[in-house]
Parts: C-alpha cells; structure tokens; sequence
C-alpha cells in the first residue's frame, strides 16, 4: 500500500515509524507499505518542537479517555526501549501543589479521584518534596501531590528520531515543502499537491498535519472542529519560555499555581504559566511576548530562589486544540484518514498502534468515541 502521511510532527513522525517498520520481526502492520512523509519544516520544528510537552493521564474526570492516556504512558516506555533509552524521554516525575484552601480541595479530590483508579498519584509532604526537587521552594502550608509515572519530552528530538528510524525502514521523508491541497477522483482522496506543484499519488493519504489540518481538510470539503487560533483571546496559542542552561535546578515537572516548569534539552528550563498563556492570540505584539518571557523568568527566580538564569528565547505555540478536547480519529473520505489530537505528545506512539491496525483492516474499538465525522 502507497501510504502518504502529511505532518512530521510528533503524531506524523510516530506514524510513519510505526507505518514504515514491521512488528515482532515478521509481517506486522507496516510490512510491505511505501511510506512518504510531506513536512513543510522538518520533523518537530513545529508545535511539537515548542510545546511545554508533558506526559500525563492526570485528568480524572472521563475515565474512558484516563485510561486511553495510561495506555498511551505504556506505549512511551515501549517505544522508548526500543531506542535503547534516549535522552529525549524523560519519565522523571511531576510534582504539584495548591495554595489556598479551595485550591487544596480541589488537588487533593483529584488525587483520590486518580487513585481510585489506579493512577500512580499520592499527596507528600515538604520533607518528601526536598528529596525530588531540592532547588524548589514552595509556601509552608502548600498541600503537595507527586505523580511518579508522568514525565516529559524533547519534541523536537524525539520527532527526529522517529523519523529517521522511519527513513532506516524505507520511508521516504520530504522536508521543506507543504501540502497545500489533496487530490480526489470520483470522491477518493487520491493523494495530495504540493506547493512546488508535484502531486504525490497515495492509495491511503493520513492528514497529521496538527494545527494546519483544517485549512488542507477544507480543499476535499471536511470541515474539523478544531478551535481557531486567530480568534481573540482563542485558547489554541500558548507562550513558553525557555532560559539559559542551569544544569540540577529540577529534576521533573512542576506545577504551581503561577508557574509550570521543567528541564530543557540544553540545560535550560521550559516555562508556562496558564495566565499568561491567556490572550496569546494571532494579533499579539512582540513587545508583549518578550514581556511575558521576561514574567516567567521573575516567577522561576521566585520558585528557584537564587537561580542564575536568563531568557534564553520565547516562542509562541499553537496547539491543535478540538472544540470538545477530544482527540480527531479516523476515516472521513475513501483514501483519507485524519489524526489530529492536542494532546499529541502524550498520545503520538499509542495512536500510532491503532491507526496502523485500522489502516491495515482491523478495527480498533479504542477510537471509536473519537471518530471526527460523528463531532461538529
């Protein structure tokens, strides 16, 4: 089978790997498909590359989809035994905490909600935070939870990765030109055009493309109710910062109430704040964005007192954000299948399995509650 996958962001890189490398050292899901790769960047330059890229089943509110994103942890460690332990993932730990009392309550029925259905989540003491993040200071009366099987990943490397691994296998990776229409013939999706005007033929063409998806869905006439970033005050943009190398200031994640923060791939530090990232819509002006770095780093020094630290950039990110949260999976045209989810990262390597499984002629039960054609 012609397999054409548009993105190599983390979803489309996770894709054409699994696609393109047989299973089990036999005739598996990818055995036997040519795969081709359409990338206007490289692999993770976009918003896999900037995001703040955490991994987490921490919302207990659906537990159906709690337990899609626990299968989804499962599949990062496979993955990343597979890659013999890469840097690029990092199962470090997430610690969080609340400091008022109405934010407490909250934090603490969240973890007994996760618990009650078997997530690794547990409320520790200041004692116990000292030992995971020695640097870290938070108030004396803070309620603090741990969450050891959370974690993080460099995007962009591990895009990268999965993408080579992919060419290894015979995948052919275009970079540096963007699809910016796909071919149909009697309502078969045929492939797509790009923007230097070839046209690349596919018997299966797999829109991964993440926050572009619907503009090169809307030439075949689908509509994907993604959130529009361009819209004012829309909640698909957000800022991160990330500073100068500070090698040992945390260990994992952390979340407080005004400051999310984590290691960097070159020492540095990755930090977002929810408040910030309000209002970081299309029309937002530079001076605003550095001012906003320039929050984030007063409210680390704040959190990592005596931090020796400065910007080191501040990127805006947009994030492929559905209007109901959930991800978009699934066929939508003869010759057309869609993967578009927000949380990509934490997603990519499980959606991966089952789309070549479905791609392949098995169904897979587990995306049936996120089918795109049955959500406006």
């Amino acid at each position: 089978m012609r397999i054409l996958v548009i993105g190599a962001g983390i979803v489309g890189a996770a894709l054409a790997d699994r696609l393109a490398r047989p299973a089990d050292g036999g005739r598996a899901a990818g055995a036997g498909d040519a795969v081709t790769v359409v990338e206007e960047l490289r692999p993770g330059a976009g918003t896999s590359g900037t995001s703040y890229a955490w991994l987490n089943a921490n919302d207990p509110a659906d537990p159906a989809y709690h337990r899609f994103r626990t299968a989804a942890l499962r599949a990062w460690r496979d993955l990343a035994a597979g890659f013999g332990g890469p840097s690029w993932y990092r199962p470090a730990g997430n610690t969080a905490w609340a400091a008022s009392e109405d934010a407490g309550a909250r934090l603490a029925a969240r973890v007994g909600d996760l618990i009650r259905l078997g997530y690794a989540a547990r409320l520790i003491g200041p004692d116990r935070l000292r030992e995971l993040e020695p640097s870290v200071r938070v108030p004396s009366d803070a309620l603090i939870a741990h969450y050891p099987d959370e974690g993080f990943v460099h995007g962009g490397p591990a895009a990268r990765a999965l993408a080579a691994r992919a060419a290894e296998s015979g995948a052919r990776i275009v970079t540096g030109r963007r699809a910016v229409r796909l071919n149909a013939d009697g309502g078969r999706v045929t492939g797509a055009r790009l923007d230097d005007g070839r046209d690349l033929d596919a018997d299966l063409t797999i829109c991964a493309a993440g926050r572009h998806a619907p503009a090169l869905l809307a030439t075949a006439g689908i509509a994907l109710p993604l959130v529009d970033p361009s819209e004012p005050g829309s909640a698909a943009p957000c800022l991160v910062a990330t500073t100068t190398p500070v090698p040992g200031a945390l260990n994992g994640l952390v979340h407080g109430p005004a400051l999310s923060a984590r290691p960097a791939e070159d020492g540095g530090l990755v930090l977002e704040a929810d408040d910030i990232d309000a209002g970081i819509d299309d029309a937002v002006p530079a001076e605003r964005i550095e001012a906003a770095g320039a929050e984030l780093l007063v409210r680390a020094r704040a959190l990592i007192p005596g931090l020796g630290a400065d910007v080191a950039g501040v990127r805006r990110c947009v994030r492929p954000l559905p209007v109901d949260g959930y991800p978009l999976v699934g066929p939508q045209l003869p010759g057309l299948y869609t993967v578009v989810t927000h949380s990509g990262i934490t997603l990519a390597p499980h959606l991966a399995e089952l789309v070549a499984q479905e791609v392949h002629g098995r169904p897979a039960e587990a995306l049936e509650p996120y089918r795109p054609g049955s959500r406006g």
